[in-house]
């Protein structure tokens, strides 16, 4: 079983764990199904609105976390298009 003691900070070869997938016997076992459907999304939002811009003079917002970096928001501005019918 790994744990945290066992991950040297130094030593980032082949480590790809995250918190929010898990560790050891607890991991999260739909991994990678899940990063390929959000990859997928992704890609298809920014061949959708291929002027997609980020809308924060300032930058991005991080929620303070000991644990984790998330934004707070990630404002974003695009002109309008037409919707997209995928089937």
């Amino acid at each position: 079983m790994t744990g945290p003691r066992d991950i040297r900070s130094d030593d980032h070869r082949g480590n790809r764990s995250h918190l929010s997938w898990g560790l050891g016997q607890r991991n999260c076992p739909a991994q990678t199904p899940a990063s390929l459907v959000a990859q997928d999304a992704i890609d298809l939002l920014l061949d959708a609105l291929p002027e997609l811009e980020l809308d924060a003079p300032e930058g991005p917002v991080r929620r303070p976390g000991p644990f984790h970096r998330s934004l707070t928001a990630l404002p974003v501005k695009f002109p309008p298009s037409p919707p997209i019918f995928v089937g």
